[in-house]
């Protein structure tokens, strides 16, 4: 299993240190109220480590409420009742057999505060016989929910005549889904182009992006793999590949795990490398062709702490959220906890243009 592999010989070990940022778990939700003053340049990163949020898990005693891969989605007429939703996948111990997509909601008191508290609406895929899920998304289409994930060598991968392969379900209600269907696939064994897969809708066209690299003879990363819908049409229709672009981004970065999020007429990336070290924001006009500045949002170097594999993002009320994992300190086996910071977006961007310029 080529993605589980290189997981594991690139996962930073938690550092133990008594200059870490301290657990907060008590607040229930985060205000959009943020200073707009500007960021002191004088930071390593743009952000200052938030706090952590509640998301237990269902069956506790197999995935331990460790999570890892969050995608959360506002809603702004709510769905099923909620206007946020989260999905992310259990990773305790580095196990892929218990990555298994899980589905959250979470409710806000009034419009000027985001929840750190998530209540689990399902396990959308159990453990597959063989093989094993990754990397969950989720995209509202108006009326309904869908929900998707990878799988990675399972019996469902085998049937499609594919090494891995994208699936999705649907949902009108937040409860009930329709049976999972295959999107998208890689056959190569040495070759993978729907890593992460977002679906997202770009000028009215619904796409998949996906991470792609080459792994054998030698490791290269292909940038963003970028997919389309005949007929924008998810009930019919798998996506078709049709582009692989390189984002610009720093010398030496890796780009893996992603997200995005459109916020007044252009287009943002977050995404972490498969170090997990940092996390770097990247912007578009087109939604294909991201630049990224070079200062990370949140660092090991800048917060102490480790392990923020796969970030997800959006701007609610000109306040920038961003959502990761965060290793627990000491934690054996290894346990990481999704985290979510917060600043002004306006104050970020400014921030970040005046580094990148070396002010």
């Amino acid at each position: 299993m080529i993605e589980n592999y290189l997981k594991r010989i690139f996962i930073i070990a938690v550092l133990i240190s008594s200059s870490c940022s301290k657990d907060v778990t008590d607040k229930k939700e985060v205000n959009t109220t943020s200073n707009t003053t500007d960021i002191d340049l004088n930071q390593i990163d743009a952000m200052k480590l938030g706090v952590k949020v509640s998301a237990p898990t269902p069956q506790p005693e197999k995935y331990f409420d460790d999570l890892i891969h969050p995608c959360v989605r506002f809603i702004p007429k709510g769905f099923a009742g909620h206007k946020w939703w989260m999905i992310a996948s259990p990773y305790r111990g580095y196990d892929s057999s218990i990555e298994n997509p899980i589905l959250y909601y979470g409710d806000s008191t009034d419009e000027s505060v985001v929840p750190t508290n998530w209540i689990a609406s399902g396990v959308m895929e159990e453990t597959p016989k063989k093989g094993y899920n990754s990397d969950p998304s989720l995209y509202y289409d108006g009326k309904g929910l869908w929900v998707f994930w990878r799988e990675n060598y399972t019996p469902s991968c085998s049937a499609n005549k594919m090494a891995r392969g994208t699936f999705g379900k649907y949902s009108i209600d937040g409860t009930t889904f329709t049976e999972k269907k295959f999107f998208a696939g890689e056959k190569s064994n040495t070759e993978d182009s729907e890593m992460c897969p977002i679906i997202a809708s770009v000028n009215g066209q619904v796409k998949l992006y996906g991470d792609h690299h080459l792994f054998t003879p030698n490791r290269i990363p292909l940038g963003l793999s970028i997919w389309d819908l005949p007929d924008n049409d998810l009930f019919k229709n798998k996506f078709v590949k049709t582009l692989d672009v390189l984002p610009k981004y720093k010398s030496g970065f890796d780009f893996w795990h992603f997200d995005f999020f459109e916020y007044n007429n252009k287009y943002y990336c977050v995404v972490s490398p498969e170090s997990a070290n940092e996390i770097l924001l990247g912007r578009s006009d087109d939604g294909i062709n991201y630049v990224f500045w070079d200062t990370p949002l949140l660092s090991n170097t800048g917060t102490g702490r480790t392990y923020f594999y796969k970030p997800t993002a959006l701007v609610y009320q000109g306040i920038f959220y961003l959502w990761n994992p965060v290793a627990e300190i000491g934690a054996t086996p290894a346990t990481s906890r999704i985290w979510i910071s917060q600043v002004n977006f306006a104050a970020l961007i400014r921030f970040l243009d005046k580094k990148q310029i070396k002010i």
